[in-house]
């Protein structure tokens, strides 16, 4: 199965999210109750992917998002600086961002590699379509094995080690590796 079987569009209030659900009910929550205010309100935008019966199979958000030095260490934010390679120079306290607030794949469509197809497509997508001024990419993900590895294996680093016991992992990703 390939992501580009599946239209692309930007949510709509008209949209039908009834039948979708990715198995987390609050990621389905988001979608269903939240995702079109929060879009109206400018807060984050959604995109989906639609099968022939024009229904939400896939979908993700994202808003723009500052990663800043506030609530690390010095010696964290010292090796975020190094794995991005930024001269010394360059170095600021903070680095404009593009933060994907959900995404989910419905239950029926899992377990065929879309996931790492849709990350890739976020990635490039940002960084040749949607074009923000921005050098990462950020996320937080469910702190659960599944999601923990896919972001991983789709080269999502981890920030710190200090949330790794909470419900959350923040990752992040460096647009320019796209290069």
């Amino acid at each position: 199965m390939n992501l580009f079987d599946f239209n692309f569009f930007e949510l709509s209030e008209n949209d039908n999210l009834d039948s979708f659900d990715c198995g987390e009910n609050e990621i389905n929550k988001f979608l269903k109750e939240d995702s079109v205010d929060f879009q109206n309100e400018k807060m984050t935008n959604t995109f989906v992917f639609k099968n022939n019966k024009d229904e939400v199979v896939i979908f993700f958000s994202i808003s723009n998002d500052c990663l800043n030095d506030i609530r690390y260490e010095n010696s964290v934010w010292n090796k975020l600086h190094r794995k991005i390679n930024l001269p010394n120079n360059k170095r600021i306290r903070q680095y404009p961002s593009v933060k994907i607030t959900q995404l989910g794949i419905d239950k029926t469509i899992q377990g065929k590699g879309l996931s790492h197809q849709l990350l890739d497509f976020i990635k490039y997508w940002t960084f040749e379509q949607h074009k923000p001024a921005c050098r990462l990419i950020i996320l937080d993900s469910l702190n659960k094995e599944i999601q923990i590895n896919t972001y991983l294996k789709n080269d999502f680093l981890f920030l710190s080690d200090l949330d790794k016991n909470e419900k959350h992992r923040f990752m992040y990703f460096d647009l320019l590796r796209l290069e």
